[in-house]
């Protein structure tokens, strides 16, 4: 559980792993068994490869059961050598995996999109990650203040790119920033004098939602 704390929320580095770790230790152990399965695979056939280039003496005679042993043999050998750290194929690949499928590390976040401190109505209440390989950010209303307006601020410095009405007073605002973050956000409210196009810096006011307004999103993505 993510707690309230005074002034901005915690950055998304102290609520989404990095790229190096998706904080999922059943994910971890996935992508590293795969990983250590292709690499695995991999020395399989280059000991086969290797094997094929050595001539028999015609000395002895190889029998099948032989030949048998020797293969289960060379596969007890490539299973000790992957267990001991191989030829590094397995660490690349488990990277890999976790650049294309992992959780993605976000710029930190040093406040907004709602600020929150201990006379504040919203909480952070989960971060989940979102189809388009972002996070999605829910906030939570935990007191109703009557009259209160609740600021919706730019969390990072950026260019308004999208703003659509949705239907009364629904908004829907797209902004790409200058960290190289995209952030959207969709809800009810007024909005300030702010145009597609504008330059709007970190911390500055794109609106207030509605009273009523019980839980907010903010999706980002990279």
């Amino acid at each position: 559980m993510i707690k309230k704390m005074n002034g901005s929320i915690g950055s998304p580095a102290e609520v989404i792993p990095n790229t190096k770790t998706s904080g999922n230790p059943e994910l971890d152990a996935k992508f590293r068994e795969v990983a250590s399965m292709y690499e695995k695979q991999f020395l399989r056939e280059m000991t086969k490869a290797m094997r094929s280039t050595v001539q028999d003496s015609g000395l002895v005679k190889v029998n099948q059961g032989e030949k048998i042993f020797r293969e289960q043999l060379d596969n007890e050998y490539v299973e000790k050598w992957g267990d001991k750290g191989g030829i590094g194929l397995a660490d690349m690949i488990y990277d890999q995996l976790m650049f294309h499928y992992g959780p993605k590390t976000l710029p930190q976040r040093p406040q907004g999109p709602l600020t929150m401190n201990e006379k504040s109505n919203f909480t952070l209440n989960r971060v989940t990650p979102t189809a388009a390989g972002g996070n999605s950010f829910e906030f939570k209303k935990v007191t109703d203040t009557p009259g209160e307006k609740t600021e919706v601020l730019s969390p990072w410095s950026g260019v308004l790119h999208k703003k659509l009405d949705l239907g009364p007073d629904e908004k829907f605002l797209e902004m790409w920033h200058d960290n190289g973050a995209k952030s959207k956000f969709a809800f009810k409210g007024t909005l300030k004098d702010i145009q597609p196009g504008q330059k709007i810096q970190e911390g500055e006011s794109l609106g207030y939602l509605n009273p009523e307004i019980k839980n907010f999103f903010w999706d980002v993505s990279l």
